[in-house]
């Protein structure tokens, strides 16, 4: 079958780190570790294993910094030992063709979508699960890197994929392919709100008004209408399509002396523009994770004010760590999604997105902005990265 995979090897790795500088083309030609190709097919490794046809499937930012290998070998999962191959595509919408004979709960004909997309306990048959994987956080599982997983499986930019019957949900007929795409997005920003949830009057900004962006200005104002929500976006249709989903106010202009403004945060500048605010947001998301949105974001927060990431770089950053402690305030890192504490009850992030979403208390409409197919990957990745149109979800058109 055909599919889009990432290849492991150093030396190709190395390689198009060294020439992209010189040579941007590099990305797209056979030095690169992304190939296009056919993959050996496979029958079911297990009993409780299924096959996915794919219908859609979402560039993410994962995606992205995978297709450009921004990953650095000093972050802290290149510690941790991994695959030959990286299977790429994880927000999904396809239907069930097979089934081993111990699953339950799906059966052909079945549309999915992809939870469980990283190594965890479940889908290694590791008994007893970790704690982490006991409590539904898989994201966080122990077993990241023990025991075996089947090789050839495939992913969302293929053909079809093969996955362990615990990393699919079964989506209902009453969301559309075009919404059912969206849900593991929409999962992560749910998580994210969750995590931290803005309170009763509290000043809240969003930072980035991407499909992760956009989403957690919605889910927000589901968990908390009453919080006033403030987007940092540059780009004007974003910042316009913020506004139609929950946001309250825009950060315009130069964002120090806009945030004083809307905060009533006292400013106070200095040589080099080390500018500071004293008296800002009660909390931030951050949908980017760059040096400078975390740095910026940091000094935008009033004391004991929450920094939240959601966006991230897989490569190090570097942020003034003074407004941490000078201001005593709380940073949170977001993995993905997994098991929420939500009106008492405990529900994972995809059943109670799903729910949100059949329930049109979220609006995903219009969110996917471009379609291509599995061999146009290269254009797809190309307006993807550049910004050049306006694009919120471009999605890969499978089945």
């Amino acid at each position: 079958m055909k599919s889009i995979y990432f290849d492991v090897n150093v030396a190709k790795i190395l390689a198009t780190k060294a020439l992209s500088g010189i040579f941007p083309f590099v990305y797209y030609s056979p030095i690169s570790p992304v190939r296009y190709g056919d993959i050996p097919e496979r029958d079911l490794p297990g009993s409780r294993w299924v096959r996915v046809k794919n219908i859609l499937t979402g560039i993410c930012g994962a995606d992205i910094s995978m297709f450009y290998v921004k990953a650095s070998p000093k972050i802290s999962i290149a510690a941790l030992p991994g695959v030959p191959r990286a299977y790429m595509g994880h927000e999904v919408i396809g239907k069930v063709i097979e089934t081993g004979d111990e699953v339950r709960g799906l059966k052909v004909g079945d549309r999915v979508t992809l939870q469980k997309y990283l190594p965890c306990c479940s889908m290694k048959d590791i008994t007893p699960p970790c704690i982490h994987c006991r409590e539904g956080n898989y994201t966080l599982c122990e077993n990241f890197s023990e025991g075996t997983m089947p090789e050839n499986l495939g992913a969302g930019f293929g053909d079809h994929f093969i996955a362990h019957q615990s990393q699919l949900v079964r989506v209902p007929d009453a969301i559309p392919d075009d919404s059912a795409v969206l849900i593991e997005p929409a999962a992560v920003s749910l998580h994210s709100v969750l995590k931290r949830p803005p309170r009763n009057k509290e000043k809240v900004l969003v930072i980035g008004a991407g499909t992760i962006g956009l989403n957690v200005i919605q889910f927000a104002k589901v968990i908390n209408p009453r919080c006033t929500l403030y987007l940092l976006e540059r780009i004007a249709f974003k910042q316009e399509l913020g506004l139609k989903l929950g946001a309250d106010h825009l950060i315009e202009g130069d964002p120090y002396e806009s945030i004083s403004q809307l905060t009533g945060g006292k400013l106070y500048r200095a040589p080099l523009g080390n500018n500071n605010i004293l008296g800002g947001f009660d909390l931030i998301y951050d949908c980017v994770g760059y040096s400078k949105t975390i740095n910026d974001a940091l000094r935008w927060l009033k004391a004991k004010g929450t920094y939240v990431m959601i966006g991230n770089q897989l490569e190090p950053v570097c942020f003034d760590q003074t407004p941490l402690w000078q201001q005593e305030l709380t940073m949170m890192g977001i993995n993905a999604h997994g098991c929420e504490e939500y009106k008492g009850k405990r529900i994972s992030s995809f059943d109670l997105a799903i729910d949100m979403i059949k329930k049109k208390k979220v609006n995903l409409k219009d969110f996917v902005t471009h379609r291509f197919s599995l061999k146009e990957y290269k254009k797809a990745f190309a307006l993807v990265k550049d910004k050049s149109e306006k694009v919120i979800k471009a999605v890969f058109e499978i089945g």
